[in-house]
Parts: C-alpha cells; sequence; structure tokens
C-alpha cells in the first residue's frame, strides 16, 4: 500500500507538472495583460515600464523557468491586478468553494436512500418513480436551474437574496442554500441510479440466496451485506462528485457572486492574471488528486481483498 501511494504521488506530480505548463503557455496565448490593466489613453512607455516591472518583457523560456521555481516553493508570486499575493487570494476563497461543495454533496447524497429504496423492489412502482425523477434531473442544467432559483424564490417570492455573501456564520445559509440546491440535482440523480443499479446486482447473487435461505431478516441482508458490497461503487462516486464541486462549480459561483475559487478563476482569467489563475489550478489539481488517494484508501478498508501492488 505504501509503495503505491508513493508511485501515485509521483503520477501526480509529474501530471501537475504538465497541467501548470499547459496553463503557463495557454494564459500567454491570450494576450499582453498589461493592455487589460491601463487605460486605452496610457503612452506606449507607460506600458513598457509596466511590462518591465511584471517582468513580462523577459523571453518565454525565462519566465517559465522562472514559473517553475516559484511553484516549488509554492511562491505564486503577486496578483497582476490586485497586487496581493495570489496563494493568500486563493486561500482566502477556499473555504467558501468548500461549505458550497460540502452542502450541495450532502443534499445530493440523498440520492443513496432513494436508490436502496428503488432497489428493494426493482420494476415496482417506487422504483419506476425513482428512477424517472433521477433521470429527469440529471439533464437539468446548472445555470438554468440557478436563474430560476433566482427568477421565483428571489425575485418573484422574495424569500432569499439573489446573490452575495455574508459570511459562514449563522445568517450565511440565506446565501448558500440557493447555490447548494443549483448544484446538487445532477448528484442526486446521479446517486440514485448508480446505488439502485449496484443494489439490484448485488441482491441477484448467491450469497444474498444463501443468507435468505437461512431466515436472515431482509433489512439485515440489505443493510449488512448487499449495502457493504455495493458501497465501492457508491464511495467512487461521492469521492468524485466531491473533487468534481471543487472545480466545477465555476457557473454557479459566477450567477450567484459566490466568493469561491471557481469565481477568482474567472476573474483572473478575464484579466490574464497568470499568478492567480496558476494558484487556483494548483490547489484545485491537489485536492482532486488527494481526494483520489483517499478514496483508494477507503477501498482497502471496505474490502480488505483490496490490495495495491
Amino acid at each position: 500500500m505504501r509503495a503505491y501511494m508513493i508511485r501515485r504521488g509521483f503520477h501526480s506530480f509529474f501530471i501537475i507538472l504538465g497541467i501548470m505548463a499547459l496553463l503557463f503557455f495557454a494564459i500567454n496565448v491570450l494576450g499582453d495583460p498589461v493592455q487589460l490593466l491601463v487605460d486605452e489613453e496610457a503612452s506606449e512607455e507607460m506600458i513598457q515600464a509596466l511590462r518591465e516591472a511584471y517582468g513580462l518583457n523577459r523571453p518565454l523560456y525565462v519566465r517559465l523557468g522562472e514559473f517553475y521555481k516559484n511553484l516549488a516553493t509554492l511562491d505564486f508570486d503577486k496578483s497582476l491586478r490586485h497586487r496581493i499575493g495570489a496563494g493568500n487570494m486563493v486561500l482566502d476563497r477556499l473555504p467558501n468553494t468548500f461549505a458550497l461543495g460540502l452542502v450541495a454533496w450532502t443534499l445530493g447524497s440523498l440520492g443513496i436512500p432513494l436508490g436502496i429504496l428503488a432497489a428493494r423492489r426493482p420494476r415496482g412502482i417506487v422504483d419506476r418513480l425513482i428512477n424517472v425523477m433521477s433521470f429527469a434531473i440529471i439533464s437539468i442544467p446548472d445555470f438554468w436551474l440557478a436563474l430560476m432559483l433566482i427568477l421565483l424564490v428571489s425575485v418573484q417570492f422574495d424569500l432569499l437574496p439573489t446573490s452575495g455573501y455574508d459570511g459562514l456564520g449563522p445568517e450565511g445559509w440565506k446565501f448558500i442554500i440557493m447555490p447548494a440546491i443549483a448544484l446538487c440535482p445532477r448528484v442526486l440523480g446521479r446517486n440514485a441510479q448508480i446505488t439502485r443499479a449496484t443494489m439490484i446486482e448485488e441482491l441477484g447473487k448467491q450469497y444474498v440466496s444463501t443468507a435468505r435461505a437461512k431466515g436472515l431478516a431482509e433489512n439485515t441482508i440489505l443493510y449488512t451485506h448487499v449495502l457493504k458490497n455495493a458501497s465501492i461503487a457508491i464511495v467512487t462516486l461521492l469521492g468524485a462528485e466531491m473533487a468534481g464541486f471543487m472545480n466545477g462549480a465555476t457557473v454557479v459561483e459566477v450567477i450567484f457572486r459566490w466568493p469561491g475559487l471557481g469565481h477568482l478563476v474567472i476573474e483572473a482569467i478575464r484579466f490574464r492574471d497568470l499568478p492567480v489563475v496558476s494558484a487556483s489550478v494548483f490547489t484545485i489539481a491537489l485536492i482532486v488528486m488527494a481526494t483520489n488517494l483517499i478514496v483508494d484508501v477507503i477501498y482497502t478498508w471496505l474490502d480488505p481483498r483490496i490490495t495495491y501492488k
């Protein structure tokens, strides 16, 4: 297990290096960020002075080398636009994205008991209703649902604020609940479908027939044996969804003006702010890869027969 984790760590390291190189060249292909930071009436001398101050007048390979050097020390330099540490900006936004993702992930996890309920009586009325509902909500785009929530809940009925942020304290739920609801339907539907399919597959196996022949209660079979064996597929999905919320909530964050990491990345790309974009992408990549490693560890806990070499 330890050797596997070390090997995965090395693979992740090189993947991150590749991602950051692609990011560096992509941002530089977009054009000169100084042009977005000055007025149209700015003189050429002022533009050149700013490019020199930001180090943008140096050859591309020199800047790439310094980029990797700063990356190795986790020094992402200052934001070109705000002139404050890019790393600090990311750390300020990260808890907000994590909180939004956690609430949406928790709501989406309600699909697991729905999937179990559907699997108890396959092709029954409850199963058909849950199956149709899960397919329907998976097809709802996040941005469309976000706009509909604003239109109905905020504009029409004035129940919740349209957007904004009031911290993560007791009053923060008013601002986080609609973005979380906009993010969760697709996850809820997938959880219900995967749980249902995996549970039905396990219920058809020989050990279930043996347990029933021994006289075990149906709930004992379902929750003690079947759910445990089906949980590997469920944990895989939950891990992927949690990682996805960390980098996939961008559109919803922008619509609700939620001050999260996705919103920060969009602003940084707009102004070609390489330090902020690189700090954000690096953080997201670390979170995704750490989540995958945690899921691998959980696999061995759920099923000791699983070994990594």
